[in-house]
């Protein structure tokens, strides 16, 4: 197996590789993140079709968020794997991420939390805790760790970068409201509301593994900055993606 492509990047050459990764990548990307979207836009266009239930849009609501953080950490996989120069395929990286779900769902909780609890503080603090634990899921993914391990994890790699680490994930963060808020405008200008947020849902599942590539991305450029990684790969020609996890 040919050795990956590991060396520090840029800002902009990260968003650049996020993009290619996303060309190269896109049926695999794509088909699995649409296996856990698919029955999210169904639940969603069920409850949009009946505002007044409101057991129903909380359904909508906790099932989304639970297969979410699943297409989130099947994408992680994903991309850890054909980073390092792996095959991996949709049925592969749907197995990683439920073999770790509930890791999974204590991550993105506890960081869906600490950023929008940050957020209501007067702003500030949920762009703090959101740059210091955006590799928590990485983290948990590509080298197994528990919960708080990741967390911890997180901290010790964005220490020293989180300037460096806001600034990229802000511009990402540009692209991707704009090209959601596009496809929900003409969705909404153009069709009835259960089918706008219907095709609103469905379209995340191109935009959203564009973000958590990124997340990944960056994850292992501060790996290679910190640690070394480029160079052990190259010292051991095997490197150890997708550890056990963490006792």
């Amino acid at each position: 197996m040919a050795l990956p492509d590991l060396k520090p990047r840029s800002g902009v050459e990260l968003i650049d590789a996020s993009f290619e990764f996303l060309r190269e990548n896109f049926v695999l990307l794509f088909t699995t993140v649409a296996v856990a979207y698919a029955p999210i836009a169904v639940l969603e266009y069920i409850a949009a079709m009946n505002p007044f239930d409101p057991w129903l849009r909380v359904s909508a609501g906790l099932v989304g968020w639970f297969l979410s953080a699943f297409a989130q950490a099947a994408t992680v996989a994903i991309v850890a794997k054909r980073y390092m120069g792996e095959d991996f395929t949709p049925a592969d990286a749907l197995r990683a991420a439920w073999s770790r779900i509930g890791t999974v769902l204590l991550v993105t909780l506890e960081y869906g939390l600490g950023v929008g609890i940050g957020l209501v503080l007067l702003v500030v603090p949920g762009f703090y805790f959101g740059t210091k634990y955006f590799a928590a899921l990485p983290a948990a993914m590509a080298e197994g760790k528990s919960t708080r391990l990741a967390m911890e994890r997180s901290a010790s790699l964005t220490e020293g970068t989180k300037m460096r680490v806001l600034g990229i994930f802000f511009v990402t963060l540009l692209i991707y409201l704009l090209l959601n808020g596009a496809i929900a405008g003409l969705a909404n200008a153009f069709t009835t509301p259960p089918v706008a947020t219907l095709i609103a849902r469905l379209s995340m599942a191109i935009t959203n593994p564009f973000l958590f590539t990124l997340v990944t991305l960056t994850y292992f450029d501060l790996r290679i900055r910190r640690e070394g990684l480029d160079l052990d790969v190259m010292l051991a020609d095997a490197p150890a993606v997708m550890a056990p996890a963490a006792q």
